[in-house]
Order: structure tokens, then sequence, then C-alpha cells
């Protein structure tokens, strides 16, 4: 396993700005437990290349070609088309940034004895994990400027990474209420809607937080790294993406200071 920080120019309205992504490169051969067992410290090693204004964790080489690099700094700071082309959008699921629709959500969490009715998603390495309808429903709910509703948190089932991800909760309470489904023992996956303001004006923007609690297991740990593409396919795009293993790591600070970092509405000046 390695670690870098990769420094980039990006071009915005004719003006070259610099931008830095945090690589966290697991090769294919690293076995299991060695990447549990990494997975304990990684919070704290990334805080030390802090600030970066985007991230990836990966184990193809694909991955860190400059193409794909600048696409997580444009996506990161908002700069992205997000118009597809005919050939991309073929065979994709309707999921905007934002969703117009007040479709209401039953939130309650689906025990091993539910049926599942959701989509299964192919994740890189080879595994394969499902995704129950009611999270794109949540996150749905999450980007639509009809609702009131400004977070989501997902988990897979009986806190067995083997199993669905299925909805725990989401709610109108913004970011307390999201932290209180971030138990220890779980890995979990949500979406916040946060409020930025830039030259006066309010913006909108979107929080993707991975959440590992220091209690889970080391092949668990392992496991999740197989289903990265998969579960981002369903909650991306954001503007932000925070790896949190700690309650303090998902503190309204620390996600507004990356937020504006983000959007170029931060003040350095110390």
């Amino acid at each position: 396993m390695d670690l870098k920080l990769v420094r980039l120019e990006e071009t915005i309205d004719m003006s070259t700005t610099v931008k830095f992504v945090y690589v966290h490169w697991f090769g294919e051969d690293v076995p299991f437990v060695k990447k549990g067992r990494f997975g304990v410290v990684h919070g704290s090693v990334r805080t030390l290349f802090q600030p970066f204004h985007g991230d990836v964790e990966t184990g193809s080489v694909s991955d860190l070609e400059e193409s794909n690099l600048m696409t997580i700094i444009q996506e990161s700071s908002g700069t992205k088309s997000k118009v597809l082309d005919t050939k991309e959008a073929e065979g994709r699921p309707e999921r905007g940034f934002t969703a117009g629709g007040g479709t209401s959500i039953h939130n309650r969490p689906v025990g091993s004895g539910t049926r599942f009715a959701g989509v299964q998603g192919a994740a890189r390495g080879g595994g394969e994990i499902g995704v129950d309808q009611t999270v794109n429903e949540a996150i749905a709910m999450v980007r639509s400027d009809a609702s009131n509703t400004n977070w989501c948190v997902a988990a897979y089932t009986d806190g067995d990474v083997k199993k669905p991800v299925i909805l725990l909760d989401s709610g109108s309470d913004a970011l307390p209420g999201l932290k209180s489904q971030l138990s220890n023992d779980i890995v979990a996956y949500g979406l916040l809607r946060v409020t930025d303001v830039v030259d006066e004006i309010a913006t909108v923007k979107f929080v993707f937080i991975k959440w590992v609690g220091e209690g889970v297991k080391p092949m668990s740990k392992a496991k999740i790294s197989t289903h990265k593409s998969a579960i981002e396919a369903v909650f991306l795009p954001a503007h932000v993406s925070i790896f949190a293993t700690q309650q303090s790591e998902v503190s309204e600070r620390e996600i507004m200071s990356k937020v504006q970092s983000a959007s170029g509405s931060k003040i350095h000046v110390k």
C-alpha cells in the first residue's frame, strides 16, 4: 500500500488554480488482513496529508491517469459538466443531482426477514453488492429542492458487509441527525445537504460520508474496498467526500471547511 499527494492545475474562467489529490493506493495482491489493519489507522494518517481538494482509493493504475484525477477535481469544485452523451447514458439509471419530486419514503430498517427490493451493483475487484431501492429514494429526497430532508444514512443489513446495503434512516435535522446513526461497530454511507454562501449567494452543496467505525473487524474493512465503485455510483456526485472513523471527524466545522475549500469560498487569511 502507498499514500501520495498529487499536484494538478485546473483552469476556471481563464484563471489557473492549483489543486491537490490524495491517493490511497493498495495493490491487488495486498492481503485482505493487511488492508484491514491499515484501515484502523487510515483516518489519522489521512489527516497528515490535508488539506486536499479530492481523494481516490484504488488498486487500478488507470484510475491514476491525469484525466481521471482531473474528473475528481472538477466534481469536487463543481466545474465538471454533468451532461452525458448518448453512449454514456445508455443503461444508466435515472438519478439527478437534485430531484424535483415529492416522493415519500417509509424510513425503516430492513431486517434479515424483509424481502430485498433493490438493485445490484458491480464493484471493482469482482465484488458485487445489493443496494435497496429505499436508499435511492432517500438520496432523491435529500437532493430535492421540494423536500425538507437533508440527510440520509445507509448501512449493510445486520451489519454484515456481505449483505445488501439498506436505509437506516433519513431526516431534516441536518448533521446531528446523521451523526446519531453512526455507531462504532458499523460501516455506513451518508449523504448530507448543506448550504454554503458564495458572493453573498446561498448555494446548495452535497457531502458524501463514508463511515467505518473503529469497532469494525479488519476483514470487513478489507471487504468493503471492493464495493467502492458500486456505492459511489449510488451516492455521487457530491461536492465533497469524507472518510471518517470517529465522530469528531464528522463535525460541522470540519465539513464546512472542506466544502468551502472545494468551492473557493474559504478564507485562508490567518
